[in-house]
């Protein structure tokens, strides 16, 4: 990359020297040079999938507990559990509610949207939105249509998000997101196309109560405990990651809002039978977030009749199971021999806002689409195209003065400017049609990553991901540079420093 540049830079400087050409030929010239020199641009620095990425500096030799959540971080599902929810409740939708039994007929596309997208209530439009409340043109969709920027301005003035949305532009943020924007997005195109006229407030409430009964009900749960293999991966490697923690001495724990008998036959079903010997605390049916700020009472629960004792719980024992609770009688009942914690959980706000923000917990997050992400980013044709839409954007910006000069220039300028636009849709795209990238907009981050970087210490893909490391291992965060430093890539050049020594030493082998 550092030859590269400067090569870009011999360029311009070149450019202003030659003589005899009209300026339109020369800006010709400079982009043809420009992109050959990006098709000649190796690329070695890819990322690994299954790694582990810091926000904040963490020493794991001061941490001795380890608490879970169970959903999406314990138990990572398949895509076969968002078809359920999304079938449950459209079933409800229809059969408790009385919306058209034709919605029933409609096959679900939960590829549609990506989790973190906003849902505009009065509007019925999904979004995507950046860390500072920007709505990323393209983004924005009422039922299965795209909206024009035209229809985005009359509906909120500009591309800002207004800070007096609140309430009325939910974010949806959580793993279950996918069939929640399925269920919308559907009726609310089966609406329009038939030109019926509907409540939007009455339609987020009606879907947000048909998804809530899928779980309550214990519906879905018992769904996935009749197929295990066909809603659970094995999360292969987990067991021996909770073993190497157990074997280094630190304690575990539970806190999950699902129900023991849900966690039990999927634990027994990725860890064996003997599952409950690793876990010095469950909790289950936690109700967070309320159990981090709360005073609900904890209660035994009773495996024999699968009901909750009566009795009051004055401590907390290693071999019992406890239901509901609060974060505070748990901190003061519970006995674990050091007071470092580091929680992990799949919910940015649920599972990591309160232990990070109001206990000083060390948190790390779970993030499934991670991996995915990751591996299209790997890809040559990605880095191509984020490689030369970066130089296409230095050369217009560079160039553009000429475009108020020469209507021929302002040609030239005119076609790398739609090149550029057709760039970015095509890198968005490589991740979600609709919607890209989870964490980025088309240059910077997205309202979904602004809050896992404040939230967590440290993001993975799937817990076994942490057994590379070890239990002492220090995560540092990364140099990244801001707009007014160099654009070199300090961390790019530091790895291969790194790397190239590795290799001349044979450290790699000697591990």
């Amino acid at each position: 990359m550092i030859k590269t540049k400067i090569f870009f830079l011999n360029i311009f400087r070149s450019f202003s020297s030659k003589s005899g050409e009209d300026i339109p030929t020369k800006l010709r010239a400079v982009y043809v040079e420009a992109k050959a020199a990006v098709n000649h641009e190796p690329y070695t620095h890819r990322v690994n999938p299954r790694g582990v990425f810091t926000n904040y500096e963490l020493n794991l030799r001061n941490v001795g507990v380890y608490g879970f959540d169970y959903d999406y971080t314990l138990a990572i599902y398949t895509k076969n559990l968002n078809n359920l929810v999304y079938t449950c409740a459209m079933n409800r939708m229809v059969k408790d509610l009385k919306y058209p039994k034709a919605l029933l007929e409609i096959t679900s596309d939960l590829s549609f949207a990506i989790r973190g997208l906003h849902y505009d209530i009065e509007h019925c439009v999904l979004l995507k939105v950046d860390a500072y409340n920007q709505i990323q043109r393209g983004t924005v969709y009422r039922g299965k249509r795209k909206l024009s920027d035209e229809e985005v301005k009359d509906i909120y003035g500009d591309f800002s998000v207004p800070d007096n949305k609140g309430k009325n532009l939910p974010q949806l943020i959580d793993l279950f997101s996918l069939p929640w924007a399925g269920l919308l997005s559907r009726i609310v195109q089966y609406f329009d196309d038939r030109k019926l006229a509907f409540d939007p407030v009455l339609l987020y409430e009606d879907v947000a109560d048909c998804v809530q009964r899928v779980h309550a009900s214990g519906e879905m749960y018992q769904c996935v405990m009749d197929d295990l293999p066909h809603y659970v991966h094995k999360n292969e490697g987990l067991s021996d990651y909770l073993h190497m923690l157990r074997d280094h001495g630190k304690e575990l724990f539970i806190i999950t809002n699902s129900p023991f008998q849900f966690i039990n036959s999927g634990m027994t079903f990725m860890l064996g039978e003997d599952w409950r010997k690793i876990f010095k605390y469950i909790v289950v049916s936690a109700r967070k977030p309320t159990f981090f700020q709360g005073k609900a009472a904890f209660r035994r629960y009773n495996e024999e009749t699968n009901g909750l004792d009566y009795e009051k719980v004055t401590h907390l024992y290693p071999d019992q199971i406890y239901s509901g609770g609060n974060m505070k009688d748990f901190s003061e009942k519970a006995e674990f021999k050091s007071r470092g914690v580091l929680y992990f959980g799949d919910h940015i706000y649920t599972d990591l806002a309160d232990p990070i923000l109001q206990l000083g917990w060390h948190t790390a997050a779970i993030v499934p689409e991670l991996a995915r992400e990751i591996r299209v980013q790997n890809l040559d044709t990605y880095h191509y195209i984020i490689v030369w839409l970066e130089t296409l954007t230095q050369l217009i910006e560079t160039y553009q003065k000429y475009g108020d000069r020469d209507p021929l220039c302002c040609n030239v300028i005119t076609e790398w400017i739609h090149e550029r636009a057709k760039l970015r849709d095509n890198a968005k795209a490589m991740f979600n049609e609709q919607f890209g990238s989870m964490f980025r907009t088309h240059h910077s981050s997205t309202y979904f990553y602004r809050h896992l970087n404040r939230l967590a210490d440290i993001y993975t893909s799937r817990l076994p991901n942490m057994s590379t490391y070890g239990p002492e291992h220090t995560f540092f965060p990364r140099r990244n540079a801001l707009p007014h430093e160099s654009k070199t890539s300090v961390v790019e050049i530091a790895d291969e420093i790194v790397t190239k020594t590795e290799s001349v030493h044979e450290l790699s082998k000697k591990e």
